[in-house]
């Protein structure tokens, strides 16, 4: 989609955002792991966490490049409808403007306002569904999570005593 600084429904600079590349070079496990070196001695060796869980943090990069392109995907779509939906204003547009009278102006400018109202109506439920479904998923994952700290807790226990 080419850039138009001119065109308010310009989504090209909001989509940078969901840039699969970018969202992969976030991830980055030496830069994530970054905010636990000690600047004095260390507590464990990150190296060996790092190289441990490469596999891992890759999979959570591409797990996460998928959803980058998803959002992608989901503000594609919705730019999609809004085409569909100022296209067929136009059409009806063209139509007001070959057949109908003095009152051309008014339809024109209903038909538009019409189309424009209907397809941000459903761009907003589109981003609603996808917000919907990230709240779930968040959800879902709320107990494993649970499970996980507390495993950690108590990993962390049984080597203090050792």
């Amino acid at each position: 989609m080419a850039r138009n600084p001119n065109n308010p429904f310009d989504m090209s600079s909001l989509m940078d955002a969901f840039d699969p590349e970018r969202i992969q070079r976030m991830w980055n496990p030496q830069a994530m792991m970054q905010a636990f070196q000690q600047p004095q001695a260390q507590m464990f060796d990150m190296e060996q966490v790092i190289r441990a869980n490469q596999r891992n943090f890759e999979a959570m990069s591409e797990s996460n490049k998928a959803a980058a392109e998803a959002y992608k995907d989901l503000l594609d779509k919705q730019m999609e409808i809004f085409e569909k939906m100022t296209h067929a204003a136009r059409q009806q547009y063209e139509w007001a403007e070959e057949n109908a009278g003095p009152d051309a102006m008014k339809a024109r400018t209903a038909a538009v306002n019409d189309a424009v109202e209907e397809a941000l109506m459903l761009m907003r439920k589109m981003a609603d569904n996808a917000r919907e479904a990230n709240e779930d998923a968040y959800k879902s994952m709320q107990e494993q999570l649970s499970e996980s700290v507390r495993k950690v807790e108590e990993s962390a226990k049984k080597a203090s005593k050792t």
